[in-house]
């Protein structure tokens, strides 16, 4: 009667520790995430869109022409912008200035050290894109330690929804 006992409680434990460990992930409008390298990445503070970078820790800007992502926290910074975007897949492209928006690339600033884009090194696939605000998708790249092709991360599992 006892061995019952124990595997119960013992599972009970497991069930405590691996459920209170898991981080939830933002879903629904305005969230963003990403894994930089495996750990996870979310901008902190009020997530709400701008044009200006400068004034939420989370930024899109959407024209006909540009979607534009600039998201940060205390040690990531991330720049994605595409070019004539629409439902489907954009690959990247080789990224050169910060604000270039002529073409599809990206950025990540980690402490201080800027990581690019490379022809082909990701891709950003919008599952919903309109002016009017419906904008969904997921994006993945490696980038490049822009002064050492060595040096790369890896930002996986990357999630955006208006």
């Amino acid at each position: 009667m006892k061995t019952p006992l124990k595997i119960s409680f013992y599972l009970f434990v497991v069930l405590i520790f691996t459920t209170s460990s898991c981080r939830k992930l933002p879903h629904g409008d305005h969230s963003f995430y990403c894994y930089i390298d495996g750990e996870l990445f979310v901008p902190k503070g009020d997530p709400n869109f701008t044009t200006s970078p400068y004034v939420e820790p989370l930024a899109y800007y959407v024209n006909q022409d540009n979607f534009r992502v600039i998201a940060f926290n205390s040690k990531y910074q991330i720049m994605i912008n595409i070019v004539d975007w629409d439902v489907g897949t954009h690959y990247l492209s080789q990224s050169e200035d910060y604000y270039d928006y002529s073409k599809n690339h990206a950025r990540v600033v980690v402490n201080q050290t800027w990581y690019i884009s490379k022809p082909n090194s990701g891709k950003v696939t919008f599952t919903e894109a309109s002016l009017d605000g419906n904008i969904k998708g997921t994006f993945e790249f490696t980038l490049y330690n822009e002064n050492d092709d060595s040096d790369v991360i890896h930002v996986t599992g990357g999630h955006f929804d208006d």
